[in-house]
């Protein structure tokens, strides 16, 4: 048993350690038909197979199959440089030059350790090892997000002048609506806009002129205007008329179509239509780990809400489960305890929300959210963030895509009958 055998052995055992670490997910939270299972359980599961085969080489004194297996840290390394290089051609070079020159290392030093292999051996191993390159290219191309599947309601961004505000409301100046909600006060900005974004999809962790350019809160007026605004009061509610231009498809990790704050309750909880009477607490939540947040997602034909384990992270528990469409409003109730304050009606959420899953949350979590809870502070507001497409739910930097286009987001704020 030679020691450049078990040299194999050993390295790729810290290999697949070091993967289980980094990129283990429970079997189940992505589809076989997932990249994402083959970039995450599927390469720690081929990891400990490696190291299975190094151990029979190493035991029965097979040297080409040991330096076959020894190679494929070093072609998996190499392929995933390579491909995310392609793939992302505008993100930092560093973050794929790493590997690519760790992959180099790492085949040149397991060559030379199994000098005593023949040339045809050799040329055999090299074979074995390029099994391991589709598990390289995979961790580029299963992270970069699917082509964009919002659907923009409007054509063009409507002609529209200062928005005034109702008797018993306020507007601010960059558009954000207050309002009663039964006890409590509303506040509402109603535009997409994006916390981050990405030039090619990659992690959203650079600052370039376009990413600016893209997360700027849309302007209500002047030569750059990217939002329009109208609120009216009937029967005795109020319509909220909202429309974003959003000028070129983005990649982003964050962002939002809505941003509800409701201030003055004590014991907030929150009510879907599609979902019957179930309550759902509005509950104080944490980042990056610790109290979970609850949220809801629309799937197509359902609006299912969930609880995750710690802070946004899960496994997610399903509270609720409800039949909804897509063109169907969005109904959600805020209740003080088990009293009705107001209710929200946004009639374009479903209509033109993403249904793609998560690339962060798995579990058939779809991208679109409704958010809500304290964040933190159990004194803080109740906050209800409603997001076309985000990848916020769940571990990892993912992105996903918003289509270029005008996007509307009517709202229809209504008192509730049984509330004060």
């Amino acid at each position: 048993m030679r020691f450049s055998g078990w040299m194999s052995v050993s390295s790729l055992t810290l290999c697949a350690a070091g993967a289980s670490w980094a990129l283990w997910r429970r079997p189940g939270v992505f589809p076989l038909d997932d990249g994402l299972f083959w970039a995450t359980t599927g390469t720690v599961l081929a990891a400990w197979v490696a190291v299975v085969a190094a151990l029979v080489a190493a035991l029965t004194a097979r040297p080409t199959l040991a330096l076959g297996v020894g190679l494929m840290p070093g072609v998996m390394l190499l392929a995933g440089g390579l491909s995310g290089r392609l793939v992302f051609p505008s993100a930092e070079a560093a973050f794929f030059a790493g590997p690519f020159a760790l992959g180099v290392l790492w085949l040149v030093t397991t060559v030379r350790a199994h000098r005593a292999v023949t040339r045809r051996g050799r040329a055999l191993a090299l074979s074995l090892s390029a099994l391991a390159a589709p598990l390289g290219v995979v961790q580029a191309t299963a992270r970069a997000p699917l082509p964009a599947d919002t659907r923009p309601a409007l054509e063009a961004l409507p002609d529209a002048g200062p928005p005034t505000a109702p008797p018993g409301t306020s507007l601010s100046a960059d558009g954000a609506l207050e309002a009663p909600c039964g006890a409590a006060r509303l506040r509402l900005r109603p535009f997409v806009e994006f916390t981050d974004a990405s030039e090619d999809g990659f992690w959203a962790l650079r600052r370039t002129p376009v990413v600016e350019k893209t997360t700027e809160a849309p302007a209500l007026a002047g030569p750059g205007r990217r939002a329009a605004l109208s609120v009216t009061a009937a029967d005795g509610g109020l319509v909220v008329d909202a429309a974003t231009s959003v000028l070129l498809d983005v990649a982003s990790h964050l962002s939002r179509t809505a941003d509800v704050q409701v201030s003055g309750l004590v014991a907030p909880h929150l009510r879907f239509d599609a979902t019957g009477a179930t309550r759902y607490p509005a509950s104080t939540y944490d980042y990056p780990r610790g109290r979970p947040v609850h949220f809801a997602t629309f799937t197509g034909d359902a609006l299912v809400v969930y609880r995750a384990t710690s802070a946004e992270k899960g496994p997610f528990v399903e509270l609720g489960r409800g039949p909804a469409s897509r063109g169907a409003p969005l109904g959600i109730t805020v209740l003080e305890g088990e009293v009705p304050q107001c209710h929200l009606a946004f009639l374009d959420f479903t209509a033109q929300a993403s249904t793609q899953r998560s690339p962060t949350a798995g579990e058939g979590v779809r991208v679109n959210v409704v958010q809500f809870g304290r964040f933190r502070d159990d004194a803080a507001p109740l906050g209800v963030v409603l997001s076309l497409a985000s990848t916020g739910i769940g571990s990892g930097l993912e992105t996903t895509r918003h289509r270029a286009g005008t996007y509307r987001t009517r709202v229809v704020i209504t008192p509730s009958p049984s509330g004060p």
